[in-house]
């Protein structure tokens, strides 16, 4: 499978992808394409192998915006597969876990270094992968937005305030998705941290009723590790202040 590149005359952002490390894999940007809207890109990403191969399908589809009017910044609106297959010629072919090989964090934080403060990244849990499945049901248990599988994933990468999405458009309706956004200013920042806090907090304290599920044990054990990066980082924007 060949994955050309098409790259403008001047460096965008984008470019920032190719090349990048995870692993012992690569990160390969497919075709960019200019979308109707202006300092809109459709884009793809690929990863290869250290023999060469691809993956069949990418890992990333989506939009990537410059920003534009109003202060807006930066941002990404993207369709996340975890589960992919490489091309090797010959079947079966090879089967890769980003979840499994905890590639997935290391990819959500190059995308992460893609968007600045005040940016935001938002991605679909529509799509039919474990990941997309778990997402749903466990926001339709009433699970906070950051501890989900792919909500865990973009706290991790940088974006501490997490909201489930949905934007009707009179018949063109997109997916539904997580919004992540990164603080503009240390004060949005304290803020954003307090309020996923005490979100998690709460589900942390709630009791758990007749037909608590994997999804709710796998939550509890996400909001260890946040809630520690949480403090972490509220301490060090104390230390920053004083």
């Amino acid at each position: 499978m060949l994955v050309m590149t098409v790259k403008a005359d001047t460096p965008h952002p984008l470019d920032n992808l190719q090349g990048n490390r995870l692993d012992g894999y690569t990160l390969t940007l497919g075709e960019i394409k200019q979308l109707r809207m202006s300092g809109w890109k459709g884009f793809t990403l690929y990863l290869q192998d250290s023999h060469g191969f691809l993956t069949t399908s990418p890992v990333v589809k989506g939009i990537f915006s410059i920003g534009g009017k109003d202060g807006v910044r930066p941002w990404m609106d993207l369709q996340y597969w975890e589960e992919v297959e490489f091309q090797t010629g010959r079947d079966p072919r090879i089967s890769l876990s980003l979840a499994v090989t905890c590639l997935d964090l290391r990819l959500f934080k190059c995308l992460g270094a893609m968007i600045p403060a005040g940016g935001h990244l938002m991605v679909s849990y529509e799509d039919e992968q474990k990941i997309h499945n778990d997402t749903l049901r466990s926001l339709n248990r009433g699970i906070p937005p950051a501890l989900t599988s792919l909500g865990r994933l973009l706290f991790m990468a940088g974006f501490h305030h997490i909201k489930n999405w949905y934007l009707s458009e009179g018949g063109f309706e997109g997916p539904r998705k997580l919004w992540a956004e990164k603080a503009l200013t240390t004060t949005v920042a304290r803020a954003y941290l307090e309020s996923t806090a005490q979100h998690i907090e709460g589900f942390v304290q709630r009791n758990p009723g007749s037909d608590h599920s994997q999804l709710e044990e796998a939550a509890l054990e996400r909001s260890k590790e946040i809630l520690e990066v949480i403090r972490g980082e509220l301490c060090g924007l104390l230390k920053a202040k004083g």
